[in-house]
């Protein structure tokens, strides 16, 4: 196949079989750059001017970005550049930042062990297409909350947004590339300018995403539409017979907010509202306390609540949640009965690849930001139905509003199967033959062990990310010292660093075992969820706990007592294959474990709610070769004695 734009490859375009899939605009390689040729707008037609307050759920077809296979050999171009993307037909089009003019970008496809390069080219001029406002919240109570309505209700504007300018940097979340290649946080470059990458692809076959990871701006760069998917075969896949072409299709996912003109008509810009936690306007030039940015609407590959027409068979669906805060909790609900379709949707693969065999799944699949899940649907026991994924809690009606959960429209995109009956697909008893279950019995007793500490301010307002090391157990209390009563014995842990900024103190080596302890420590009654993901990282959960964390004081940033760990907690389903994203709830502890990439440098991990990153939820740690590892310990060590001798000597 050629390096060109194939229309029904892997992803492909709509076919007789999807005849409803709209065409995200086509694009095709030339001269090495991937461009656009036609506006994102094209196979949703609507209205060019604001006339509807509210939108009709399942009225637009669900649209495919186009599938890129970069070159094999030299560079691959891709433009970031401004597009006029419509979201729904009863809005106008969206004025959005994009990739190669499509929201989500082009679908790069890849084989295992192809190394590519891609240039990324930022031709982004003028600024932010987003409007960005701070709200207080409003509650409690029953009804929509205020961050959750469209239009800025006189919400006060930010007008550090208002100046942004474009300034990105991208990152293939999940792969493994050397640091200069993977999309540093702090190695953005401002338009006219082009950041050059190349990724090994070096792993098995896996549903990758890619997007925008600028330092203190992430959040808002995403929300402007800079995301899209990147896909990994390999042999082992191909030979498995599952879904392909017109039938296998990545569903995107992300919550989204509109603002509206004085007559409450949805004007189709994008609306950041951030929800303020101190209950007073920021003073000129500081950012306030703030909760995350939730909206009320759900887009699917760039539309909000579509409808896709299938055929009365099996379909694989990549799913991903690019949200910037919301957990997704999916169910298909049978529109005509309103009850859950159990046991629809089939799991056959995790953040990472494929499970070793597939797993029913009975009700819901979770997804937090950055998450995703390969699910095969077999629609072949439902003919002529309509089906719909909706959005829903525990204990909830699926399909039901759901205020308390801030979310006042659980509708998320609808099937629409054909009436014509076929035969249902078997799935293979056996997906991956490599893959395998860990438990904390498998992880090398040499594994290098970490410390992870999800904490607060000392307000006990904003979250933190708290680097750990352990210490002797005779340490006296003190700021930043912590006491975990772990299985084996009590740690004592010392804090080393809590902002990007602060000094580099986790240095790995390549190709080796870690295993890392997240800690969340959270005041009674803060639900608070962390989607930690670690860079360069294929990991396992080996253990989940509940703690009890009350022996914290945050005002002083130390135990008062040690945090002792509770019962386990389930591992899902979604959780269980190979992960690079796990999500760590409010006062629990979640143990990872898993070998680091062959590739070298300073990357990171973080906390995925993307306003947490943005504001601090993100350190650097530096993964060396081994030899050099060695050395550069040696260095430390000496150094550290050289002082301490120093310090003695002045004594």
């Amino acid at each position: 196949m050629s390096s060109e734009l194939s229309r029904r490859n892997i992803l492909g375009m709509a076919g007789a079989g999807a005849a409803a899939v709209a065409v995200a605009g086509t694009g095709i390689l030339r001269g090495g750059v991937f461009q656009s040729e036609a506006q994102a707008t094209e196979g949703l037609g609507g209205v060019q001017e604001p006339t509807f307050a509210t939108l009709e759920p399942f009225r637009d077809a669900l649209r495919v970005p186009p599938a890129l296979r970069p070159k094999r050999h030299g560079i691959t171009e891709i433009d970031m550049v401004e597009s006029q993307v419509r979201l729904h037909s009863q809005m106008p089009p969206t004025r959005l930042w994009t990739y190669a003019g499509h929201f989500p970008g082009p679908t790069i496809e890849v084989r295992s062990g192809e190394r590519v390069r891609i240039a990324w080219n930022n031709k982004l001029k003028g600024r932010t297409p987003l409007k960005a406002v701070w709200v207080n919240p409003e509650g409690p109570g029953p009804g929509t909350l205020p961050y959750n309505r469209p239009g800025d209700e006189g919400a006060s504007p930010r007008p550090e947004v208002e100046r942004l300018t474009a300034w990105t940097t991208v990152h293939v979340h999940g792969g493994h590339q050397n640091a200069l290649n993977d999309g540093a946080a702090e190695f953005g470059v401002a338009s006219g300018n082009s950041q050059l990458a190349e990724y090994a692809n070096d792993q098995a076959a896996t549903h990758l995403f890619y997007h925008d990871h600028a330092m203190s701006v992430t959040s808002l760069n995403v929300l402007s539409g800079l995301v899209g998917n990147y896909v990994l075969r390999d042999a082992e896949e191909d030979r498995l017979g599952l879904p392909r072409g017109e039938h296998e299709i990545p569903l995107t996912i992300q919550d989204v907010n509109f603002d509206t003109d004085d007559q409450g008509r949805l004007t189709g810009q994008v609306l950041a509202k951030r929800i303020l936690l101190g209950g007073s306007m920021p003073m000129p030039g500081t950012i306030p306390p703030a909760g995350g940015s939730l909206g009320p609407f759900t887009m699917v590959n760039g539309v909000v609540w579509p409808y896709l027409d299938v055929q009365a068979r099996a379909y694989r669906f990549r799913l991903v949640n690019v949200s910037g805060v919301r957990v997704y909790r999916l169910v298909v609900v049978d529109e005509e009965t309103g009850k859950v379709v159990r046991g629809a949707m089939k799991l056959i693969g995790t953040d990472m690849g494929l499970l070793g065999k597939p797993q029913t799944i009975d009700e819901a699949i979770s997804l937090s930001p950055a998450e995703r899940a390969d699910v095969v649907i077999d629609f072949a026991a439902h003919p002529g139905r309509k089906l719909k994924l909706v959005n829903t809690i525990p204990g909830q009606t699926p399909g039901a509003a759901l205020p308390d959960f801030m979310i006042p429209f659980p509708e998320v995109m609808q099937f629409r199967v054909e009436k014509k009956r076929r035969a249902p697909q078997a799935l293979p008893a056996t997906l991956s033959k490599s893959f395998r279950r860990l438990t904390l019995a498998d992880v090398p007793k040499d594994a290098t062990e970490r410390f992870v500490l999800l904490s607060f301010d000392k307000a006990g307002v904003m979250p933190q990310i708290w680097e750990m090391e352990q210490v002797p157990s005779g340490t006296a209390p003190g700021t930043g010292i912590v006491t975990v009563d772990m299985p084996g014995g009590t740690r004592t842990l010392r804090r080393t660093g809590s902002m990007f900024e602060d000094t580099t103190t986790f240095f790995a080596v390549a190709g080796t075992w870690e295993k890392w302890h997240f800690i969340s420590a959270a005041p009674d009654g803060v639900p608070i969820y962390h989607p930690m993901h670690i860079h360069l990282m294929n990991f396992q959960v080996v253990d989940r706990r509940a703690v009890d964390s009350s022996g914290m004081d945050f005002a002083t940033a130390q135990t008062k007592k040690p945090i002792t760990l509770g019962a386990p907690v389930r591992v899902a389903p979604e959780e269980s294959g190979w992960k690079d994203t796990i999500t760590v709830n409010a006062n629990t502890l979640v143990t990872v474990a898993g070998r680091l990439a062959d590739q070298t440098g300073k990357v990171m991990y973080h906390c995925h709610i993307l306003d947490h990153e943005d504001e601090g939820m993100m350190r650097p740690f530096v993964v060396m070769p081994s030899p050099v590892h060695d050395i550069h310990h040696m260095i430390m060590e000496m150094n550290s004695g050289s002082a301490m001798r120093h310090h003695m000597a002045k004594s």
